[in-house]
């Protein structure tokens, strides 16, 4: 595996067969030139070791995320993230990049992939996709038709030239982003962490590139998202103070010290499906109050709702303008 600038590469695993990925990979700590001649990966410039975890490519630079999973969670988030894929993201990218992709097409990175589904799911579509993940997830990417198209890296540190893909995607990660451990509590530096994971997205993003993001709004009180107990659908109370979710106004504080353009609010609905809540008479009642309030915040007269307290989940839009850097 090498790379450098202007140049495609090849990213597979050691248990995998390699098939060409339209990533741009180089050093996540100097931007160097990768080599995997060896049983590691070495930076040319700056002499970085750098493993294989389960076969994957491991270019963590920084923190991992060190979640407790299990299997029957992750059987859960690829349902759930199928569903997401299926009736949200596929057609959003649809939409800002049309129905037909060519052989040189649309490339998106999934950042914070988690088990990988979207990326299958994506390329299915002719979309050019690649994830990346720095959490427990890898003896789940086994289960996708295209792991060569994943690895490990952290997004503060991402392994990836300047420029490389035409649309950067994630879910509930800047919350996760500048805190202790996997809680509630924010750091001191916590605004430093998730604008410098801002200004990746922007950095690996070509000039008229969009970034969209999504998580729990700030401003509702009823975290429906984290802390809940296994099989509980009480949802956590979140004080709108604490600065662990984001709102549409962090979100757009940040993309603007990144250099991108105005963070716009997109339309929820169909975001999730709420599959778990579906497998019961007491779940379908919970989930009543959620779906409505998505479908109503996402009617064209009723948009002004979507950054207010109403609203439990944002999805937000931003794009690179032809000046940023």
């Amino acid at each position: 595996m090498s790379s450098g600038t202007g140049t495609t590469m090849t990213v597979g695993t050691r248990e995998h067969a390699l098939e060409a990925c339209s990533a741009f990979i180089v050093c996540p700590a100097c931007r160097g030139k990768l080599d995997s001649a060896g049983p590691s990966i070495h930076c040319l410039a700056c002499a970085r070791e750098f493993s294989f975890t389960e076969g994957f490519p491991d270019l963590i630079v920084g923190q991992r995320f060190e979640d407790a999973t299990t299997a029957d969670k992750m059987l859960y988030e690829e349902r759930s993230n199928q569903d997401t894929t299926i009736n949200f993201w596929i057609p959003m990218f649809r939409k800002l990049w049309g129905k037909s992709t060519s052989r040189h097409g649309v490339r998106l990175l999934s950042l914070g992939c988690g088990v990988g589904v979207d990326v299958d799911l994506l390329a299915a579509e002719g979309f050019e996709c690649v994830g990346i993940d720095c959490g427990n997830r890898t003896n789940f990417w086994s289960r996708r038709q295209h792991p060569e198209r994943l690895l490990l890296a952290n997004g503060m540190n991402l392994p990836f030239e300047d420029g490389s893909f035409d649309g950067v995607f994630c879910g509930c990660v800047f919350p996760h982003v500048g805190v202790i451990g996997d809680s509630f509590q924010v750091t001191p530096h916590y605004y430093q962490d998730r604008l410098r994971l801002a200004k990746e997205m922007s950095r690996v993003l070509r000039p008229g590139g969009t970034i969209l993001v999504s998580s729990p709004n700030r401003y509702c009180v009823f975290d429906l998202f984290h802390g809940r107990a296994e099989g509980s659908y009480k949802p956590r109370f979140n004080p709108p103070s604490s600065p662990f979710l984001l709102s549409c106004s962090d979100y757009r504080r940040l993309f603007r010290d990144a250099g991108m353009s105005a963070a716009e609010l997109q339309p929820v609905q169909k975001y999730w499906g709420f599959i778990r809540a579906n497998n019961s008479i007491k779940g379908k009642l919970a989930g009543l109050a959620p779906k409505a309030a998505f479908w109503l915040v996402s009617q064209p007269g009723l948009r002004f709702l979507l950054s207010s307290p109403v609203n439990p989940w944002l999805v937000v839009m931003s794009h690179k303008t032809e000046a940023a850097r």
